[in-house]
């Protein structure tokens, strides 16, 4: 199986290939805007390593949530990648991504939605990889609460931004780990795990997933904490 996946859901922007079961990942310089850098990225990357848009067998998409220009930037790259080629595209979920990577029994996956407010989803390990325990969500930080039962390992960037706010007297979590993000490596290898038992997506249905419905704050909203109109 080959797959490209780009990962486009926060500050860091990674894109990767999967060869059989070979992954090869590298990040997209330019921070939070890496428009003019995407493209040629991905474009390098598979020249690299020998392939063409229409040698692969689909194209893996972090679609979120998360930071609402990077989520676009992303999902409008893999349409056109994949319209191209007549390829599909299989969504994943960013915070699946993300947890994909550790290695706790049970993890709280949090990230910085930005406006004060955090995405979060909780996993628990399973024989096959982890398994959902509660849906993506958006809330304050100071809602977040952990499943019923257990220890729980906090990873995601909302751990830095809202340390102060987000489960700061929870004894149930043994670790708060601000650093992680989804990577595109971990990405393609769930989208090929999807793949054995779902059929890529048209690319035309495919689309962000936002999570909440208010994208953007109001001018009177902004100036309230401090930003500009």
């Amino acid at each position: 199986m080959k797959l490209l996946g780009i990962e486009s859901s926060c500050e860091r922007v990674s894109v990767a290939v999967l060869i059989d079961h070979q992954v090869h990942q590298r990040w997209v310089e330019g921070g939070a805007t890496p428009s003019d850098q995407l493209i040629p990225s991905v474009l390098d990357l598979l020249a690299e390593h020998g392939l063409s848009m229409a040698s692969l067998d689909a194209i893996a998409l972090g679609v979120g949530p998360g930071a609402f220009t990077s989520l676009r930037l992303g999902c409008s790259v893999a349409q056109g990648f994949a319209l191209a080629a007549s390829l599909g595209i299989v969504p994943v979920c960013s915070l699946d991504v993300i947890a994909a990577a550790q290695t706790a029994e049970r993890v709280l996956v949090a990230t910085d939605a930005r406006m004060g407010e955090t995405y979060f989803a909780a996993y628990a390990r399973g024989a096959a990889g982890y398994i959902a325990v509660t849906e993506p969500a958006c809330s304050p930080p100071e809602a977040v609460t952990l499943p019923d039962s257990g220890e729980w390992a906090g990873v995601g960037s909302a751990f830095g931004s809202y340390a102060a706010k987000l489960l700061p007297n929870e004894a149930r979590l043994t670790v708060a780990d601000a650093t992680a993000v989804p990577e595109a490596g971990h990405l393609v290898r769930l989208a090929a795990q999807s793949l054995a038992q779902t059929p890529a997506m048209d690319a035309a249905m495919v689309g962000p997933r936002y999570v909440r419905d208010k994208v953007a704050q109001t001018i009177a909203e902004r100036l309230a904490q401090g930003g500009k109109a």
